[in-house]
């Protein structure tokens, strides 16, 4: 099936005016909020998209807990076929554990596990079970259930991961299988993949990536109460249970949660781990979807700030405004976070331009170090436990490519067996070389130093944020300034 490309406007015609969207993407620089890609649609026509480079429309990022809201389609489609029943509970689906459970887990259901109120004494997040080989389901069971269901929100990527085994087993094929052939191909969404758990389920809670513009089709398919060029993909009921708009749940802390969809004035938003968020504007008839870095979470807030409540309080009738049209479109053109970083004139001079070292031992498990200096750019090798990984970076430029670096301690246990990367290298002082990496597919990127001191030299690698820790132990080398082994 042919993808449909979506209709494209200015902003103005759609009753937006351009400058709002510039201060929006101003005050995000100003916050640092990093974003990614930007897309906005209204009245189903986009009326800005862009990306920061490295960050391109046709890579997809990884969406963490947006992946919640194609869970949330998933069981849509088996809610409108008549297969899941929200108040079944969801020992049905698991009798093996009907003998031990305590009346608070026989009384859970299906709609507590949508609404986050489960009962369960804790919440587990993806990077808990990423690295876990054994059972996921035993695992989400082996954690009691002390609270009646229903009560509590408590926020939970377990829940979801058990949404999607039950779809599964109603459907008797995986969710991604399911969205894929009666969703994901008349939206025109990308071929997207999905992590899986050792049992072959769809990881539920997180592990999809998307496009900026996959994020978009989705937000209008719920902004059209589940209708698509004039079919109705999943029921409008469902879409209104997701959204609040029928049976609300009360407010915690002035944030609504329905079915994976989060309400605050005016946006109703699907959302993930470090700023992935999709925006529905029922009010103004538009959506927008972000891929970023916002640690946060500033730019949902800025959005309503300098874009939807300056809309409401304008009622002008626009005039054609294309001078500032195309700024914002110069704008979103020359959009880049690959920063202009230049060495020092003033830096050590190496004896070598090849060097392998043994690193000191340390809690990652590096065995070797290789640095090849080359005119222009330099490789930089690491051996672990997972084998040898590669990162080629630009001396002063950048260099795109691939790499199977280990990361999963800095990237909340995310560890693609390859990755993109756009690297840069440059002398930041007289005895430090610096790296830094840039994961477009993810919202992490790397810093890596490489401190050449009298008798040792030290290796420091950071990451911009994580759920986990942000910094790994220094590597300790021995050997003397300039000396290859």
């Amino acid at each position: 099936m042919m993808r449909q490309e979506l209709e494209r406007s200015l902003p103005f015609r759609e009753g937006i005016r351009a400058e709002y969207i510039i201060n929006f993407l101003n005050a995000c620089e100003k916050a640092e909020s990093e974003i990614h890609g930007i897309m906005i649609a209204c009245h189903g026509k986009v009326i800005f998209e862009a990306y920061n480079a490295p960050y391109k429309a046709d890579i997809p990022h990884i969406m963490h807990s947006f992946t919640k809201i194609v869970t949330n389609t998933a069981a849509a489609l088996a809610y409108g076929d008549g297969l899941l029943n929200l108040d079944d509970p969801i020992l049905k689906f698991f009798p093996e554990y009907a003998e031990s459970a305590n009346e608070y887990l026989r009384a859970c259901t299906i709609r507590n596990l949508i609404t986050m109120r489960s009962g369960q004494q804790r919440s587990i997040g993806g990077n808990e079970w990423r690295p876990l080989k054994s059972s996921w389901k035993d695992a989400y069971f082996k954690v009691p259930f002390d609270k009646e269901p229903g009560e509590v929100y408590m926020y939970s990527s377990g829940n979801s991961y058990i949404l999607s085994y039950i779809v599964q087993l109603l459907e008797k094929k995986t969710c991604r299988e399911l969205i894929w052939e009666r969703v994901g191909k008349k939206i025109g969404l990308t071929e997207f993949p999905w992590m899986m758990s050792p049992e072959g389920v769809c990881s539920g809670g997180n592990g999809v990536s998307l496009t900026t513009e996959d994020m978009l089709r989705i937000g209008l398919l719920y902004l059209n109460k589940g209708r698509w060029q004039g079919e109705q993909l999943i029921p409008e009921k469902w879409v209104d249970y997701a959204m609040g708009y029928a049976d609300p749940i009360p407010p915690v802390d002035g944030l609504q949660y329905n079915y994976h969809w989060e309400h605050t004035e005016d946006i109703w938003a699907g959302r993930g781990m470090f700023g992935q968020t999709c925006g529905l504007v029922p009010a103004l008839d538009m959506v927008f979807a972000i891929t970023a870095a916002d640690e946060h979470y500033a730019a949902m807030k800025l959005f309503q700030r300098e874009i939807v409540d300056k809309v409401k309080a304008n009622e002008e009738v626009l005039q054609d405004d294309h001078k500032m049209a195309e700024i914002l479109r110069q704008k979103g053109l020359c959009m880049t976070l690959e920063g202009k970083n230049i060495s020092v004139k003033n830096h050590i001079g190496l004896e070598a331009r090849d060097f392998f070292w043994t690193p000191e031992k340390n809690q990652d498990g590096v065995r070797r170090i290789e640095v090849h200096f080359d005119e222009d750019r330099l490789l930089y090798v690491m051996e672990d436990g997972r084998g040898r990984h590669e990162v080629l970076a630009g001396l002063d430029h950048w260099i795109n490519g691939m790499t199977t670096m280990t990361g999963s301690y800095l990237h909340h246990q995310y560890e693609p067996a390859v990755l993109r990367i756009d690297a840069i290298a440059y002398w930041s002082d007289f005895h430090t070389l610096m790296m830094e990496w840039r994961f477009p597919e993810m919202a992490f990127f790397d810093h890596v130093s490489i401190r050449f001191e009298e008798e040792q030299v030290k290796i420091e690698r950071w990451v911009n944020m994580n759920s986990q820790d942000r910094e790994r132990p220094v590597l300790i080398i021995k050997n003397k300034i300039g000396e290859a082994s």
